[in-house]
């Protein structure tokens, strides 16, 4: 059987934003702390977690953003002790800065209410705004969220009263980061994981005061590898307006016919499926534990695709990888195997040289599509 090849072939990986770091000098009108002092948090709205394709982020530990209503609490200004003559407390486990918060009628914070005061009433990606102020690492005191907290995420990481796991060994939440760390680990949403005894000199906490709020981070989940989606022509369409790079290929574009197209490709090639699960039809991807990817095969004219967007919300997506087939008018086909997680095929021709690609995912959420 014929093998028809396309003359131009392009792949492309949509590139992640490189984080913009404001050089201001330390805002003079940061009012100082006093030792005691504690921000009153007032209820409202938290927006939890990140946008999937945000530089630095960690899909198993982060997840994709949703909005929750937090009650009102009070934070210290400060780590513990609150008290700018005297150095952050570091190096206690936790149950060790659970007894100092007690004694000083506090509680350990919330890792929500950890980032609602390090968000600020705006959301701010980072404590210190939509960037990070590098000049804070020097100047950690100095540096005020939206709530006019102080040292939010900058310089070390912070013990919170939040579990991660349910099940073995549950493990406690820690916010922010420290000074060595890569600008994006410092965003207010970032976690991380810490056996309860731990006394790592970059641990500190704060404390909190009020009845502390019950809500929860909604844990990451690993899902079916492989499912249909339905997804319309309309909507099609509006995933290609949504990125320059697919913007050229919206008059005209449109699905193949599911199965029919998805049989032509096999039929193409000797006939033998290896066991894989062939599809024309959109597929959400579960590569790893808290990353959903939508695929999408279609074509225009003499123009076939492979698309894959990270799926931020419902009816939201980000382009994260594309392949655009130029003078190949398909069917394409996606190939693949609940059992294999990580990698999946499209192809035109299946077992046809030079008709088969791959779609890779790498650690923590990129997608690459290649062919050999």
């Amino acid at each position: 059987m014929g093998c028809s090849r396309g003359e131009s072939r392009r792949s492309y990986t949509e590139p992640r934003p490189t984080p913009q770091i404001k050089t201001d000098s330390i805002p003079a009108a940061v009012r100082a702390p006093l030792a005691g002092e504690r921000i009153e948090i007032p209820s409202g709205q938290l927006q939890v977690g990140s946008k999937p394709g945000t530089p630095g982020r960690q899909p198993s530990l982060e997840p994709a953003s949703y909005s929750i209503e937090l009650g009102s609490f009070e934070i210290d200004r400060l780590p513990y002790p609150n008290d700018p003559a005297r150095p952050p407390r570091t190096a206690v486990g936790r149950d060790e800065a659970r007894a100092l918060c007690a004694s000083s009628g506090s509680r350990l914070c919330t890792e929500l209410e950890w980032e609602r005061a390090c968000k600020g009433p705006d959301n701010n990606v980072y404590s210190t705004g939509e960037h990070f102020d590098a000049q804070c690492l020097a100047h950690a005191d100095k540096c005020r969220s939206g709530f006019d907290v102080l040292a939010m995420g900058i310089a070390n990481r912070e013990w919170t009263a939040s579990d991660l796991g349910s099940s073995g060994e549950v493990m406690g939440i820690a916010r922010g980061s420290t000074a060595d760390a890569p600008d994006e680990a410092h965003r207010c949403v970032a976690r991380s994981a810490w056996r309860i005894a731990t006394t790592d000199k970059a641990l500190t906490f704060r404390c909190c005061r009020g009845a502390p709020n019950a809500a929860q981070v909604r844990e990451p989940t690993l899902g079916k590898a492989y499912q249909k989606a339905s997804t319309s022509s309309l909507q099609l369409g509006r995933l290609l307006q949504s990125s320059s790079v697919t913007q050229p290929i919206i008059d005209g574009s449109q699905f193949f016919r599911e199965p029919e197209a998805a049989d032509t490709v096999v039929e193409k090639g000797p006939g033998d499926k290896k066991g894989l699960t062939f599809s024309v039809a959109p597929i959400i991807w579960n590569p790893s534990v808290g990353v959903q990817i939508l695929l999408v095969v279609g074509h225009m004219k003499d123009t076939s695709f492979v698309l894959a967007y990270n799926i931020v919300a419902k009816d939201d997506y980000s382009l994260a990888a594309s392949f655009i087939m130029k003078n190949e008018p398909g069917p394409v086909a996606l190939a693949f195997d609940d059992s294999i997680r990580t990698r999946l095929f499209f192809s035109t021709c299946w077992g046809c040289p030079g008709e088969t690609g791959k779609i890779l995912f790498r650690e923590p959420e990129a997608v690459a599509i290649l062919q050999p």
